[in-house]
Formats: structure tokens, sequence, C-alpha cells
């Protein structure tokens, strides 16, 4: 398999793992496992401990192909490279820590056996670093080219307006906070759940276009 053809595999792959995590977790734990609502998709790891390993395995996967992007493509802007490995880093300690709920009775948590109050502080972290990296990766790496606007394909130029429109909405799925913070969603409202789950749904499908799974260069053409 030459470079370009792993590289947009491994793409694909981070499309469709951050395009199902939220459905898969959360089927499995409200029609599966007949558990309630999660409040975020990190809980569902918690509860994996009394049913399933998905979120862990998923996360796992998630983390160790950002880290084979980054090692592979050595050529890469610095940009680039700072991205996908600080999602390595995000989504690993995202993984190794499960932020605390009620389904956990241990009073060591996680890889590192970290107390309940630091085994959230690492999540948390994690998150942050994971998220935000995501975010800036799509927005400032994928429009990316060496030929100047004039020269590009209408499909590339389509392509980024669509890159730009999904990191943004990705960027916007924060506003869930705000408007949790103003009272706006009810108090029962999974803020971090569906803040999660749009982030990744629009990386995801950002990937997966950026893999060449729609609109390849000369595919308008073909519709003509």
């Amino acid at each position: 398999m030459n470079d370009k053809a792993f590289r947009s595999f491994q793409l694909k792959v981070l499309a469709i793992i951050s395009i199902a995590i939220g459905p898969v977790v959360l089927i499995a734990t409200t029609l599966i496992h007949r558990l309630p609502f999660p409040q975020s998709i990190s809980e569902t790891a918690t509860i994996a401990g009394r049913t399933d390993s998905l979120l862990p395995f998923a996360l796992g996967a998630l983390a160790l192909f950002s880290l084979a992007y980054s090692l592979r493509y050595a050529y890469m802007c610095l940009l680039d490279r700072f991205f996908t490995l600080c999602m390595t880093i995000g989504f690993s300690l995202i993984a190794f820590q499960p932020v605390m709920s009620e389904y956990i009775l241990t009073e060591q948590v996680g890889v590192f056996g970290l107390s309940h109050h630091w085994t959230n502080i690492v999540h948390y972290v994690g998150a942050v670093i994971g998220f935000s990296s995501y975010i800036g990766w799509v927005l400032l790496c994928f429009k990316k080219s060496n030929l100047p606007y004039d020269e590009q394909t209408s499909e590339k130029r389509i392509r980024n307006d669509l890159y730009t429109t999904l990191g943004y909405g990705m960027f916007a799925s924060l506003s869930f906070f705000v408007f949790d913070i103003l009272g706006l969603l009810g108090d029962n409202f999974p803020v971090i759940f569906w803040t999660e789950v749009f982030i990744l749904f629009f990386g995801g499908i950002a990937c997966w276009v950026k893999a060449g799974g729609w609109l390849k260069d000369g595919a308008l053409k073909k519709t003509e």
C-alpha cells in the first residue's frame, strides 16, 4: 500500500470511529444493558467496567491511529503533526483515566490508579487537549494546498468550504455549555454527551472527505 492509499485508510478509520463512537456506546448502554442515559460519552467507560469495553477500545484506536498518522507522515507541516500528536495524548488520557461516576466503586481509578479527585483532573485535561486539537486540525490543516486558489479544482474549493463549515460546527457544539449555563436546556439534559457526539461527528465527516470518500477531484465532471 503506497503512502497516499495508507493515509486515506487511516483517515477513514478515524472518520468511522469518530462518527460511530457516540451512537454505539449509547445503544450499548441504554438498549442492550438497560442502564440510564449517560451524561457523557466518557461516563460509558465507567459503565463499561460492569458491562463491556467498547469505549476504551474505541478511544485507544482513535489515539493509536492519530499517532500512526503523525509518525508516518514526517514530512507534514509542524502544525499538522502538533495537532495529531496532541490528539494522541488527549484521547489516551481520556481512555486511561475515566471520569468519576456512580459506577466507580474503587478508591484507585484507571490505568494510573489515581484518586477520585486526580482522575477527574487528568481526564478533563485529556478531553480539552484531544477535542481542541481535533477542532484545530480540521480548521487549520485540512484546507492546505500546494496550488493557488485559482488553480485548485472545483472539488477542492468545495471541500475547503465544507472543512470550514464542519470545523465551525465542531466549535459551535461547545455552545451547549452556554445554553446550559443560561438554563435553556433543562436540568436533565446531557450537555457533555451531546457536545462530544457533535464534535466527533463533524470531525468524522471532515476526515472522511479528506480521505477521498466524497468530492474527489474530477467527481463533478463525471456527473456533468
